[in-house]
C-alpha cells in the first residue's frame, strides 16, 4: 500500500507537500531553539527525505571505508545538492581539495555563503542543466554538458544520487566526463538504482521500496517508476552497467528490501589509463 500511495502521487503534488511539512518543521525547530545553523533549513532539502545530516555522515565513511578516500584528495562532488556530502567532509579533507557542481541555485548558494567563507578549499558551481524532475526550464541537456575542469584534475569523484536522475544519453556522457576529469589512479564513487533478475522479483514484494515497471523507450536495460516523470527514478541493468564500467565493483543496496551497505547500490570504478 505504501509503495502504491507513492507512485499514485504526483510528482509536483509530492515536492509541494514536502515543502509544506519541511517549513512548518522549520518554525518549530526556530520556536525550541532547536535550529542548527550549521546545516541548511529543512525547507531547502531537495535532495531526500531522511536525515539530512545522518545521511552526510554515512557517505563519509562509505567514502573512506568503500571508496578509499583520502584526506590529500582532490574531489569532484557531482550534484552538490546543499552541501549534504560536503559539510562532513570539511573536516577530513585538510589537505585536499573539494569541487561542486549542481543544476539547483539555491543549494549552490547556501553551499557558497556557508561552507566556503569558512573552508576556502570548498567551491561550488552552478550549471544551468536541463532535468524534467529537478530544472525543467533549462535548455542545456547534460549530454551537451563539458565538466568545467581540466583533464586528470581529481583522485575522487563521487556522484550520489545523480545516475538515479539521468536517462541513458545524459548517463553515458557524464561516464565519459568522470573517465576525462579523473587522474590515473583515481577512483569514481557512484550509487545507481541496479536491476537483475533477482532484483526484479524482489520489486514485486511490498518489501521493495521502488518499483521500476516503465521500460525506457526501446531499451532493455534502463526502467523508471513514475509513468509522467521518467527522471524521477531511474534504473538500469547490472549487465548495462558492466559494459560501460569495466572493472567496476558492485555493492548492493537495500531499496529492494534486502539488507545493504547504503539505500541505493554503490559501484566503485577506477577507470584503467
Amino acid at each position: 500500500m505504501k509503495k502504491a500511495l507513492r507512485y499514485a502521487l504526483p510528482v509536483p503534488l509530492k515536492k509541494f507537500l514536502k515543502t509544506t511539512v519541511y517549513t512548518v518543521l522549520d518554525v518549530k525547530d526556530t520556536l525550541t531553539g532547536k535550529r542548527d545553523k550549521a546545516y541548511p533549513p529543512r525547507r531547502l532539502n531537495f535532495v531526500g527525505s531522511k536525515d539530512f545530516k545522518a545521511v552526510g555522515d554515512e557517505f563519509a565513511e562509505l567514502f573512506k571505508n568503500v571508496g578509499g578516500l583520502k584526506p590529500t584528495d582532490r574531489v569532484l562532488d557531482i550534484g552538490s545538492g546543499i552541501g549534504r556530502m560536503a559539510l562532513p567532509l570539511t573536516s577530513f579533507l585538510k589537505e585536499g581539495r573539494y569541487e561542486g557542481f549542481d543544476i539547483d541555485a539555491r543549494g549552490v548558494e547556501w553551499c557558497q555563503q556557508h561552507i566556503t567563507p569558512q573552508h576556502s578549499h570548498f567551491n561550488f558551481q552552478y550549471v544551468d542543466l536541463y532535468n524534467k524532475y529537478y530544472n525543467s526550464k533549462a535548455a542545456t541537456a547534460p549530454s551537451d554538458f563539458k565538466f568545467p575542469y581540466p583533464d586528470s584534475s581529481f583522485d575522487f569523484v563521487f556522484a550520489t544520487s545523480v545516475f538515479t536522475h539521468l536517462l541513458p544519453d545524459d548517463a553515458h556522457h557524464y561516464l565519459k566526463e568522470i573517465e576525462r576529469v579523473l587522474a590515473p589512479g583515481g577512483t569514481a564513487f557512484l550509487t545507481w538504482f541496479v536491476l537483475t533478475e533477482d532484483r526484479i522479483e524482489q520489486m514485486k514484494s511490498e518489501s521493495a521500496n521502488a518499483d521500476f515497471a516503465y521500460r525506457y523507450k526501446d531499451t532493455d536495460f534502463c526502467f523508471y517508476s513514475h509513468a509522467s516523470n521518467p527522471e524521477a527514478e531511474i534504473a538500469y541493468t547490472k549487465s548495462w552497467l558492466q559494459n560501460q564500467l569495466p572493472g567496476a565493483q558492485f555493492h548492493s543496496g537495500s531499496w529492494c528490501g534486502s539488507d545493504g551497505v547504503s539505500y541505493q547500490d554503490i559501484v566503485i570504478w577506477r577507470p584503467k589509463k
